[in-house]
């Protein structure tokens, strides 16, 4: 890999929200003020997945000129956030597309990192990645499960001259296994898949259609761009020892295992309203 002059592709930044008036306040503004920081292009692409509270209102008071750039979409009743990502990426105008959450105190600074990544060439497959992850730090895993990694690494190095990194994070026990088991199934090699701090280029996510509508969009994006041998990459975040909730994911599994889509993403079913 050798580094190339940064490009300066404009983002388009994807919020996904539910019933989050209590933390709008803390999320959108700051998102707003990071983005002016990077001296880029940039819009905000605001999702709101059929809000029952004060949401509606206070994105309407955002969007009003406090907060530049912003777009607000609206669901009239909650369909999930794989979901709200197909509504953001069909609005999307950038030619780099970001998305978060709010599960998770997600650090706006760590934004500039993926996008330096992102604009690394390969220097073999004169290509650029199509994502990078953020990887959740800051929880140590447990003394029984840090030794048996260890033995395996020791084991892997001398028995079969193979060298294994030691994993960036421990995101907890049901999240490995969930991790692990969607590495074997589907090739997705990343230690916290389901993280909602990925970056991609737009024109890789519209080339498909999104067909999860629910927390799986983690797992099935990420499962599409190994099957397209896009080149990814997945960085460690700022640490914080918030607990990580995996939200359920069997159906949307079940849908994308059973028929893979990469046909053209305007012939995508609709999700239920």
């Amino acid at each position: 890999m050798s580094k190339q002059p940064a490009s300066r592709d404009g983002i388009s930044v994807a919020i996904p929200v539910h019933n989050a008036a209590d933390r709008l306040e803390k999320a959108v503004p700051p998102w707003g003020d990071a983005l002016v920081r990077l001296g880029r292009d940039y819009e905000i692409i605001v999702v709101d997945d059929g809000s029952t509270d004060a949401t509606p209102a206070i994105l309407e008071a955002f969007a009003a000129g406090r907060v530049r750039h912003l777009q607000v979409a609206r669901h009239d009743s909650p369909r999930g956030y794989g979901a709200c990502l197909r509504t953001a990426v069909e609005q999307a105008r950038m030619p780099l597309f970001f998305y978060t959450g709010l599960d998770y105190p997600y650090s706006t600074n760590d934004l500039a990192k993926l996008l330096q990544r992102i604009e690394v060439r390969d220097e073999f497959l004169n290509r650029q990645p199509d994502l990078i992850s953020g990887c959740r730090t800051g929880r140590v895993a447990p003394l029984p499960v840090d030794v048996v990694g260890n033995l395996w690494r020791l084991f892997c190095r001398v028995a079969l001259g193979l060298q294994i990194a030691k994993p960036m994070a421990w995101p907890g026990l049901r999240q490995y296994l969930f991790g692990q088991w969607v590495k074997w199934t589907l090739g997705v090699p990343f230690a916290d898949v389901n993280s909602k701090f990925k970056l991609y280029r737009t024109a890789f996510l519209k080339r498909f259609p999104i067909q999860s509508d629910g927390e799986f969009v983690h797992t099935e994006l990420a499962a599409k761009a190994t099957f397209l041998t896009s080149i990814m990459d997945e960085l460690p975040l700022t640490a914080a020892e918030a607990e990580v909730k995996p939200g359920p994911v069997w159906r949307d599994f079940w849908r994308v295992f059973n028929n893979p889509d990469f046909g053209n993403p305007t012939k995508a079913p609709e999700a239920a309203s």
